[in-house]
């Protein structure tokens, strides 16, 4: 069922797990959180919940993440927008499917609402506590991290991560939840009320102003649902959401 596959986003070597189990052009695409891969507790789950619903469905690598090539200074918010504009495109062109559903996990979510969506047929898109930058300041000056990775070239956001400058510079770039403002297809938004990474209060913000758009709060769930609890009411609300219009 789960068949691995290498493509190209310019000169990187992406690598994902397609999970074909019907014969219709419908394909939910699935974006791991920062510091992640394909192959998280997340986005698995997520997969082999759609799976058993008999839903196609694709988790990926960006770049320099899991098996995709690239290295630190390569990972920005512009080249992974660039990997989600090229997966769908590789998706489109060269298995078939026409129409698309976007799953995004914290930054897999922002980079969810930047895709260019003009350009293909997305049907939904679901941003599971959506790193979607909306507390930034009206003035966008650079974070105590960004001035960290400035001095030392890189920010240590976790044992043997980092993130480097560029990243940084390249990130106050982009407003991603101006752009789902914009966007007139159903949105979901999970969240848990006990997120210690992304205060839920963003999703709540962004969710009132958006246009056809749900929100679903999670009491005391964290960043990235590890309780049981938690995880089960986040994947029975997006699989209620994937199957009812």
């Amino acid at each position: 069922m789960d068949k691995k596959l290498f493509y190209f986003s310019g000169e990187t070597e992406l690598c994902g797990v397609l999970n074909q189990v019907n014969n219709n052009k419908e394909l939910v695409i699935i974006c791991h959180a920062r510091t992640s891969n394909k192959d998280s507790r997340p986005t698995t789950l997520i997969a082999d919940m759609l799976s058993k619903y008999k839903i196609n469905n694709f988790r990926f690598d960006f770049i320099a993440c899991g098996e995709a090539s690239g290295k630190i200074s390569d990972y920005t918010i512009t080249n992974m927008v660039h990997n989600l504009n090229d997966t769908l495109y590789e998706m489109k062109v060269n298995y078939g499917f026409e129409t698309f559903i976007l799953i995004g996990c914290s930054m897999g979510a922002r980079i969810v609402s930047l895709v260019d969506y003009k350009q293909f047929n997305i049907k939904k898109i679901i941003l599971w506590y959506g790193a979607l930058d909306y507390f930034r300041t009206i003035f966008n000056l650079p974070s105590k991290k960004e001035k960290i990775a400035k001095k030392k070239g890189y920010y240590l956001i976790e044992k043997g991560v980092k993130l480097s400058y560029d990243y940084f510079v390249d990130e106050r770039k982009y407003f991603a939840y101006k752009n789902l403002y914009k966007w007139d297809v159903p949105k979901l938004f999970i969240h848990g009320t006990n997120d210690l990474y992304v205060n839920y209060k963003s999703s709540l913000k962004v969710s009132k102003k958006c246009k056809n758009s749900k929100l679903i709060l999670i009491k005391n769930g964290d960043h990235g649902f590890h309780d049981e609890i938690s995880m089960t009411l986040a994947l029975k609300e997006t699989i209620n959401f994937i199957i009812n219009d």
